[in-house]
């Protein structure tokens, strides 16, 4: 936790100690915040580094049980990438949709979940929140919410909704128990080709004309990487760590 405040605390120290162009480019990151989260982290080594050469604050959700996670996880939170569990639920159409090993269903009992969440937390001790992985089942479920964030507060973590359902309940029962939450807005790859993934990061630039933060999701794949390097110039007036979108 204190490497990741040192971190925070040196960004802004930068953005307010440049003067000129740099200090007006400055101050509208701090208006107009563009938080990219790469999901599905763990199973390719060669997309990973891909991703951490781009040297952009993005955030990675490792999937607890993906055999590369503990490696990886460790590795990008010794470069001071944010770290963050992403979490096997159960989505409406399952079991047409299997979330995967150890995810966290509607009939799983308080017990078994708080294992589960203690188990993915132990696996990747480095992060700083959680996202769900598929869920949009769980996110409609106030009794598994209640569950999972009684758990992150106790262990001071963030949630990001990744609101894979219209109606989800996810930041409204963060903000019953106190959780720092944010909701995605944009989903970057629902088709894995370049032209679409950049065609996504232009929606997610023009919701800043409306809206002071956006959150857009991406997945582990080598055509997202090439979508953010090609647009790497028009997002880094805006990309921010997702921490300085949580609220």
């Amino acid at each position: 936790m204190s490497k990741k405040i040192a971190v925070v605390f040196t960004l802004f120290f930068t953005f307010f100690c440049f003067s000129g162009a740099h200090a007006a480019t400055s101050t509208w990151i701090l208006k107009k915040k563009l938080s990219i989260i790469i999901d599905d982290m763990g199973y390719d080594n060669y997309v990973a580094d891909k991703f951490m050469s781009l040297h952009l604050p993005l955030a990675f959700s490792f999937l607890p049980d993906a055999p590369l996670t503990p490696k990886l996880a460790k590795e990008f939170d010794k470069k001071g990438y944010t770290v963050m569990i992403h979490m096997p639920s159960q989505p409406l159409d399952y079991p047409k949709d299997n979330p995967g090993k150890n995810a966290i269903y509607v009939t799983t009992s308080k017990k078994r979940t708080m294992f589960l969440l203690r188990r993915a937390f132990k696996i990747i001790p480095e992060a700083m929140g959680l996202n769900n992985h598929m869920g949009s089942r769980i996110l409609l479920d106030k009794t598994h919410l209640s569950y999972i964030m009684e758990f992150l507060q106790a262990n001071h973590l963030f949630f990001v909704d990744s609101a894979t359902v219209k109606n989800s309940l996810g930041c409204m029962e963060a903000r019953r128990f106190n959780v720092l939450c944010a909701r995605r807005r944009v989903f970057l790859d629902n088709k894995k080709n370049v032209v679409y993934i950049k065609h996504q990061l232009k929606v997610a630039l023009d919701m800043l004309k409306r809206r002071s933060s956006v959150v857009a999701i991406g997945h582990c794949n080598i055509n997202t990487y090439r979508a953010i390097k090609d647009m790497s110039a028009r997002l880094k007036p805006y990309l921010v760590d997702i921490e300085y979108v949580i609220k």
